[in-house]
């Protein structure tokens, strides 16, 4: 028993000896580390009540906290309490080498952002020393707040062009198709986020009842109906086409998802959901159409949802007594379900509404772009009053295009009556 006592002994003082002198991973397989100069812990006063944790980096000798402090902390780390410091020697800072006391408090704000102060941790028996670099890592942006940007760089025939009512933006394999009226179309490449160039094309061969609010864009074409119930595609140089197959009694286009394109036609004197593909080149009719469903200057977004389905969201105007905007949802664009709610939390009745799946949440926006609401589930509504809001500069306007590229980039297109706009929008935790 004493022996296999004071082999245990034997090996744990070989494993301390080892660990003081080395450990793996630096050059030949060796980082130097010595365990009477190494710091185990470290942390500071709580931040508007809440504690942060901070992490050792023992290779670089760096001391930081992985989750960031709020925007605007440097008011608190002017004088704050380091709480916590643990190390194998007694610890130093500054050209003076004065001790460091746990429970003082101190001015932490050259260490935001960058290793910007330095402690050294001395031995006891003063024989070595090593000095460790902290870091307090803060947001310089608030994450639910969104950043806006007037793009500049548009052609100036595009900012001077008078405001349209009918319009409509939509994404196309990484560029972004502004149709401004049936005669004239911006196209910009937005897939490198600030290297954006604009180009303007004009447009031919759509008749004067085309529906610009109606386009969408599937497997490679743009596709846009008319009032007399027509359908028109272009493959994005500006030229149109009437499509002989699906046109006659399409009264407005629903949704484009990854196989197919999703419509209302008229067939027999009664409107039914349809769709069609790229193999089937023709309208598959489906169920009738439910009365109270929205078929005026509808807007859709199709979006993945959390367990992996793709699913399309749509609003559009409702009657002029209505006093609330209901949206609908759908998996295969044929059964569609009334998201109504029956409490006062619903969604106002806008003129020209649009609706947006971003950061997991719906948004409803509409003419005058004073203000948006949300919901978690396309059910329950409330106005968008926290951090996330559109830009001030464009409260008011009344013609708008708006949609949101690959990179979590929410587009505005808006006038003023004297000049047009182009907004670019994030929320600060999207981005990359």
């Amino acid at each position: 028993m004493r022996t296999k006592l004071l082999m245990a002994i034997a090996c744990l003082l070989s494993i301390c000896i080892g660990f003081s002198s080395c450990l793996k991973g630096s050059d030949e397989g060796v980082i130097e580390v010595n365990i009477s100069t190494v710091v185990t812990a470290f942390g500071i006063d709580t931040i508007q009540g809440r504690y942060y944790k901070f992490s050792i980096d023992q290779l670089n000798h760096v001391i930081f906290n992985a989750d960031s402090l709020p925007v605007g902390a440097e008011k608190y780390l002017g004088s704050i309490a380091i709480d916590t410091f643990s190390a194998s020697g007694y610890i130093t800072s500054g050209l003076l080498d004065s001790l460091v006391m746990v429970g003082g408090k101190v001015d932490l704000t050259p260490a935001v952002n960058q290793p910007g102060i330095t402690f050294k941790i001395v031995a006891n028996d003063g024989s070595r020393s090593q000095n460790y670099n902290l870091q307090i890592n803060v947001h310089k942006l608030d994450p639910d707040s969104a950043t806006w940007k007037n793009i500049a760089g548009l052609p100036d025939e595009i900012i001077n062009m008078p405001p349209q009512a009918d319009q409509k933006m939509l994404m196309a394999d990484g560029h972004l198709v502004a149709l401004l009226n049936s005669k004239t179309m911006m196209v910009g490449d937005v897939t490198v986020a600030d290297q954006y160039s604009w180009a303007m094309v004009p447009m031919s061969g759509l008749p004067d009842d085309a529906l610009i609010h109606s386009a969408l864009y599937y497997d490679g074409l743009l596709y846009m109906i008319s009032e007399s119930g027509d359908v028109y595609n272009s493959e994005g140089d500006g030229v149109w086409t009437i499509n002989e197959t699906l046109s006659g009694g399409v009264k407005t286009l629903l949704a484009s998802f990854s196989d197919k394109l999703t419509a209302i036609r008229e067939v027999e004197g009664e409107q039914v959901f349809c769709l069609t593909t790229s193999a089937t080149e023709s309208w598959t009719d489906g169920v009738a159409v439910p009365a109270a469903f929205p078929t005026d200057r509808v807007y859709s977004s199709v979006y993945v949802s959390g367990t992996g389905v793709e699913r399309a969201i749509l609003v559009g105007n409702a009657d002029d007594e209505a006093e609330m905007i209901v949206p609908w949802m759908t998996i295969d664009g044929d059964d569609w379900g009334e998201m109504s709610t029956n409490t006062d939390y619903y969604c106002p009745a806008f003129e020209n509404p649009s609706v947006l799946c971003y950061n997991e949440f719906f948004y409803v926006i509409g003419n005058g772009l004073e203000t948006m609401y949300e919901s978690l589930g396309g059910i329950v509504w409330g106005e968008s009053v926290g951090k996330f809001r559109l830009p001030e500069d464009i409260n008011g306007n009344e013609n708008y295009a708006v949609a949101v590229d690959v990179n979590d980039y929410i587009w505005l297109f808006t006038g003023d009556g004297q000049q047009n706009q182009l907004w670019r929008g994030r929320l600060n935790k999207l981005s990359r």
